[in-house]
């Protein structure tokens, strides 16, 4: 109890309720650990108010973007007052609002694809959440995170249909649990995904996700971006800042891969990525195997079936 008679009185009173559940020693780890966040729109904004609110105090944000009337239903900083402002400087705001001793490193910016590994490295992360509308550039920073022995955070949203997944040190990469192209770099992933038939064999999002048909066409054909609730990117965002709680504090077991939160309207359970899913990305590192998804999009029989397989 020498810890809390020596904490900064005002920080004891912000969170005097966490030590309820916490440890003084538990909650000093919250205290100093040092988390990188890349976006901080829908999900990285979520989160890092949440860790705001859970004391703690070490944070680096990167965020380019503005504030647009399209994000006032999902994005928890996002009001007419604060439209076409930068969303970092917005959230770093209310985050100093919640506790005036956090100390914010914030880089008004999107992260370029070519800094992933130098800013990977340049610290000593604790955590790291990519949370960027860029998804290549998502999928190569938790294998790069992975790979540097940092525990990374993925969490995401897709309609009415959400995951979230602790990927640590050991253990599988995102690009093979999510298959995409095993390891490969953000260029060779970025050509992947925007694939219109590499899009089409995501007909899950469809069904569990609950899209619309044209809207799943349009997203296909690069034209329309995911649609998304608040309540579901809220539950998304709120879990994975409670994998990262636990993977600070030691307190709980993370939903580590190749198991995931598997969120829809019907509940939230933990499922697994399957083993199908990982050969088929170190497959897919060779010109033959890329070339099975487009032969699948040709026939959707085989698309409905193979999605189904793969979620």
């Amino acid at each position: 109890m020498d810890i809390i008679k020596n904490m900064n009185s005002e920080y004891k009173f912000l969170f005097e309720r966490n030590y309820g559940i916490f440890s003084p020693e538990e909650q000093e780890k919250l205290r100093n650990a040092n988390v990188l966040i890349i976006g901080v729109g829908g999900i990285g904004g979520i989160v890092a108010i949440s860790l705001a609110r859970s004391g703690v105090e070490n944070m680096t944000i990167y965020e380019g973007d503005s504030y647009e009337r399209s994000n006032i239903n999902r994005q928890i900083d996002c009001n007419f007052d604060t439209l076409g402002l930068n969303k970092g400087v917005v959230t770093k705001e209310s985050i100093l609002k919640i506790n005036p001793e956090a100390k914010i490193n914030l880089i008004p910016r999107a992260l370029k694809p070519e800094e992933i590994s130098s800013v990977v490295h340049q610290e000593s992360w604790d955590a790291i959440i990519p949370a960027a509308d860029n998804w290549p550039l998502s999928v190569t920073m938790l294998d790069e995170s992975i790979a540097a022995g940092i525990p990374a955070i993925m969490s995401y949203p897709v309609g009415a249909f959400g995951r979230v997944c602790s990927y640590m040190p050991g253990g599988p990469y995102a690009s093979e649990c999510l298959t995409m192209i095993y390891r490969a770099s953000y260029d060779e992933q970025k050509v992947f995904m925007e694939s219109k038939e590499n899009r089409s064999i995501l007909y899950y999002y469809r069904s569990l996700g609950g899209w619309t048909q044209e809207w799943f066409e349009g997203f296909c054909e690069g034209r329309l971006p995911h649609p998304q609730i608040a309540p579901i990117v809220w539950i998304t965002g709120t879990l994975a800042s409670l994998e990262i709680v636990k993977i600070l504090t030691g307190r709980w077991k993370p939903v580590a891969a190749p198991n995931y939160w598997h969120i829809t309207p019907d509940g939230a359970r933990i499922a697994k990525f399957g083993l199908g899913r990982r050969l088929l990305s170190r497959m897919m590192r060779r010109e033959w195997g890329k070339a099975l998804i487009p032969a699948f999009a040709k026939r959707p029989v085989l698309v409905r079936i193979f999605t189904r397989l793969i979620s």
